[in-house]
């Protein structure tokens, strides 16, 4: 126990270590792309959206933008078709999150951590529970379940959320990042065994479950997609 409660300076000393060495190539990559964005797309390069952060404080989420309109307040999944094709392709080459490095360095965000949620979201799925004790960050349980299932129930999400608090460590992280470069180079994904995210029968059985009046948690429990934050 006395070696987790040491971790969480080790962790934000480990955040600044890799948003220092990260950022010159990351101002490099996002030059060229807010370029291409002004030609392609035009003005504004920046989609700018305020989400709920540790302890509940919001903090302004910063990504290139990808979506045509005026920025929506629902899940992605139902806004796909705002998705520009200069946009899809920013996405697919993970591009489009990278200007969340200086929240790195700010404090804003750690490398590993719940994804950062819109306030309302944090309503709909509970409240924010115990995954507001620690940094959002870029990937964790959640995302690498929705990578592999393609959909994942905000309540699902929460609750791995609030999974990833109660193991949180550097072995914990170390598993969710190497997970994470599986997935981003597309590589076969063998489960590494320190990275326990899973879905246990229960939790798959509570995402697969129809919805009706006798479940409690309304329709959109069963399959509804996570929005890509």
């Amino acid at each position: 126990m006395r070696s987790r409660s040491m971790y969480p300076p080790i962790k934000r000393l480990l955040d600044v270590v890799v948003a220092l060495v990260l950022l010159g190539p990351t101002l490099v990559i996002l030059a060229v792309a807010a370029v291409a964005s002004l030609v392609i797309e035009g003005p504004p390069v920046l989609f700018t959206q305020q989400r709920v952060g540790r302890h509940g404080k919001p903090f302004l989420l910063v990504k290139l933008r990808t979506m045509a309109g005026p920025p929506g307040s629902g899940r992605a999944y139902r806004e796909r078709h705002r998705v520009t094709n200069y946009g899809r392709v920013i996405r697919r080459l993970r591009v489009d999150e990278l200007p969340q490095i200086v929240l790195l360095l700010t404090g804003e965000m750690s490398l590993v951590g719940p994804r950062p949620l819109l306030a309302e979201h944090v309503v709909e799925a509970g409240g924010g529970g115990r995954r507001q004790e620690v940094r959002p960050g870029f990937t964790c349980y959640a995302q690498l379940e929705l990578a592999e299932h393609g959909f994942l129930d905000k309540y699902r999400q929460v609750r791995l959320d609030e999974e990833y608090v109660e193991r949180i460590g550097f072995r914990t992280d170390l598993a969710i990042l190497w997970r994470t470069g599986e997935v981003l180079l597309g590589t076969k994904r063998s489960r590494p065994s320190l990275a326990r995210f899973e879905p246990d029968r229960a939790g798959a059985a509570a995402v697969r479950a129809p919805s009706g009046p006798g479940n409690g948690m309304g329709g959109d429990r069963q399959r509804d997609r996570s929005y890509r934050p």
